[in-house]
């Protein structure tokens, strides 16, 4: 498991490590000491859980929360000192899906945090179950996909791209959601760059790119991932 810790705390780091370790043994712990870096690191490592060490008396710590989730529907928990009602409603309706106090014991953490997974997970808990659509499987906990049984290697953002299609499977995702979700919101819509990555995927996992089954065009609007396709170039 991947975890991103949000915060100048390196004594609350070392027990998170500590204590996920416990559970998560795989424990993979990446740092950010501030709110630009903490974007940076959500977009390049694709975390599985954030956990956000809030400054109550800090207006940009809550800020950070509705930024993540202006683009990232990443799992989110609000570590804080804080007893106050007031701020632990604020941190829910930013955007976090607990708020925890830091001097919560080991074993209720560790149960805290797996809830939030399997709550969260695409499809129950992402650790365990792998997704499967005809001639195409995906492990979600490894990120491996394989098409007809065999590896595919996808780059990281090609990755990123068929997870977002895959986890709105039937619906159309519009242009800007997937720059937005992949790239970041600075990115505007710009389907000409979307379109290049589009076909680099195609051209792994579907057996005739130019006549895509499974990641289909919408035409003006974006591309939708469907079993059975009904849509056309």
């Amino acid at each position: 498991m991947k975890v991103l810790f949000i915060g100048d705390s390196e004594e609350l780091l070392q027990s998170i490590s500590l204590i996920l370790k416990v559970r998560w043994r795989d424990l993979s712990l990446i740092h950010a000491t501030e709110a630009r870096q903490a974007t940076e690191l959500i977009h390049k490592e694709q975390p599985d859980i954030v956990m956000h060490h809030v400054d109550a008396a800090s207006p940009d710590d809550f800020d950070l929360i509705g930024q993540i989730r202006s683009f990232s529907d990443v799992p989110l928990i609000a570590l804080s000192q804080s007893d106050d009602v007031i701020d632990k409603v604020r941190a829910l309706e930013m955007g976090a899906d607990d708020w925890i106090h830091s001097s919560c014991i080991p074993m209720e953490y560790i149960a805290k945090v797996n809830a939030i997974l399997r709550r969260c997970s695409p499809l129950g808990d992402g650790y365990t179950t792998s997704f499967l659509c005809g001639k195409l499987s995906i492990n979600y906990a490894t990120h491996d996909v394989c098409v007809n049984g065999k590896p595919v290697r996808l780059t990281p953002i090609e990755y990123k791209i068929l997870y977002q299609l895959v986890r709105n499977e039937g619906s159309v995702v519009s242009h800007t959601d997937l720059l937005h979700s992949v790239w970041g919101p600075h990115y505007g819509a710009d389907p000409e760059f979307l379109k290049k990555y589009i076909y680099r995927l195609r051209s792994k996992i579907e057996e005739d790119p130019a006549d895509p089954k499974i990641i289909c065009t919408k035409r003006g609007v974006g591309y939708i991932f469907i079993t059975v396709s009904d849509s056309t170039e």
